[in-house]
């Protein structure tokens, strides 16, 4: 008799502290955050570095460069970006961080898109056109769309933390172009462009 009564004590600590591991395990399962996290990155770049970060969903992004040289030098770009999205979570906390001395002591052209959150829209154009008269272009067309069609009977009440960060030490000592669209939450629309034309005219 005593033998089972000590073989119970030895059960019952061991059912409790599973019980007790398992509730904190659901709590961090319930609880989610979308986040994008560019740390010391792209330090001492050189050219043409273009990043695309992205945390959730229904996200589009896009970097574009053209460079053209000669008698007619056209440089054009053309970025389309439309989406139509259903029942999206309002209620998501979303962080986009750009820490440390991320992108500083480059040289050329830098494009960086960040976002988190759900239905974001980032785009970043450059054009540069070098030509030897009066005919040559330098353009970019950009279009951005974002439809929503919510689900019946859902809470559009409800909105998450937004967190956006950019370190104070980040693109510092950079030279040339750099463009920069970081965002969190849901439905942004952001865009960067830069046309350059140089004519050399006789």
């Amino acid at each position: 008799m005593i033998r089972h009564w000590l073989l119970l004590l030895l059960i019952v600590p061991l059912i409790a502290l599973a019980d007790h591991d398992h509730g904190p395990q659901q709590a961090v399962q319930a609880h989610e955050i979308d986040r994008s996290l560019l740390d010391s990155s792209g330090i001492g770049y050189n050219g043409v570095l273009s990043i695309n970060q992205a945390a959730g969903s229904f996200q589009q992004q896009s970097n574009a460069r053209a460079l053209a040289i000669g008698q007619t030098a056209r440089a054009t770009t053309n970025q389309q970006q439309n989406i139509e999205v259903r029942g999206v979570d309002r209620s998501l906390d979303a962080s986009s961080e750009i820490l440390g001395p991320a992108f500083t002591g480059g040289n050329g052209a830098l494009g960086v898109n960040q976002s988190a959150g759900a239905a974001t829209q980032q785009a970043n154009a450059m054009n540069i056109s070098l030509s030897a008269g009066p005919k040559g272009l330098a353009d970019s067309e950009l279009e951005q769309s974002v439809a929503f069609k919510q689900n019946s009977g859902s809470d559009r009440s409800a909105i998450g933390a937004r967190r956006v960060v950019t370190d104070d030490q980040a693109f510092a000592g950079s030279n040339g172009v750099v463009q920069l669209n970081q965002s969190a939450g849901v439905g942004n629309r952001m865009a960067n462009t830069l046309n350059i034309r140089v004519a050399d005219r006789p």
